[in-house]
């Protein structure tokens, strides 16, 4: 049965005419007579009684006129409950970086819980390679990465980007290097041909210079515990929770790029949802900014 029938039949029967229904529906008056004669057609009775000038409901029409207010009301609630991320229920597979993890992933976790109590997060905790080719295999609903995409499938949104920076172990605290200083030792940063990893190597490289040893770490806490024991100078992100008392940050006359980050989600039934945490991603990584 046709809703929009449906509320055309409510909205004559509680206005008293088809041209006031026709008004207030934006449609034409024929559009309305012609909807409530199907309407009729399909119940297989008269609603209204057109022997009279006014519109009259019938015997029968006034006995279905509750159940079709009913019913509308019903698709409402509905097309409310869906459109209103508040009220989603289920599970966000959520492929991040490890960058993300240790500055603000945290507080997206917070925000998640009191927004959306009965939603579940699923988190997958890669290098952006890995988690792009999750997506790509409908493994994962939503990326926090930081490579932009931009397809016909899919919505890209840029996020507050990381503040970088060099770290040493605390013996090394107050000393001003150079970046041609940094090349001559151990070099530990993140997976090789990862943005951060490019933006590093690409710093050296306009420099004409050449790191004599670079370590390529997956895990961000590894690269903490291998520069707080003095084995190479690390490229981290400000404000992340792994720099601690045994951790300092360098001057050095070369200063880091800062790494974008995108939120990437796919077009999908799903997609109010998706963008509502993507939009408390953005509100949690500007927070974190202002940290850096």
């Amino acid at each position: 049965m046709n809703t929009r029938f449906l509320e055309t039949f409510v909205t004559v029967a509680n206005l008293g005419s088809f041209r006031a229904a026709a008004e207030q529906l934006n449609v034409s008056q024929a559009t309305v007579s012609s909807r409530i004669s199907s309407l009729e057609t399909e119940l297989e009775v008269d609603l209204f009684d057109r022997e009279f000038h006014a519109t009259r409901i019938t015997v029968a029409g006034g006995l279905i006129l509750d159940k079709a207010q009913d019913m509308l009301a019903t698709e409402r609630e509905l097309r409310n409950t869906l459109s209103d991320p508040t009220k989603a229920v289920g599970r966000v597979r959520l492929g991040l970086i490890s960058s993300v993890v240790h500055t603000w992933l945290c507080d997206l976790i917070e925000e998640v819980a009191r927004c959306y109590p009965r939603l579940e997060l699923e988190l997958t905790v890669e290098p952006t390679p890995n988690i792009a080719a999750a997506f790509e295999r409908g493994g994962l609903d939503m990326l926090l990465t930081t490579d932009d995409r931009h397809d016909e499938t899919c919505i890209c949104a840029e996020l507050p980007s990381l503040a970088m920076g060099w770290f040493g172990p605390q013996g090394m605290r107050d000393e001003a290097l150079s970046l041609s200083d940094v090349a001559t030792g151990p070099l530990i940063t993140f997976t090789r041909n990862s943005r951060p990893h490019s933006n590093v190597m690409a710093l050296f490289n306009e420099r004409g210079l050449r790191p004599s040893n670079v370590h390529c770490i997956t895990s961000m806490a590894a690269i903490a515990r291998l520069t707080e024991r003095g084995l190479g100078i690390a490229t981290l992100p400000l404000a992340c929770d792994l720099v601690g008392s045994d951790l300092c940050k360098l001057d050095v006359d070369a200063n880091l790029p800062p790494l974008p980050l995108f939120s990437i989600w796919r077009r999908s039934s799903d997609s109010a949802t998706y963008k509502a945490i993507a939009e408390l991603a953005r509100t949690c990584a500007e927070r974190h900014q202002q940290l850096q």
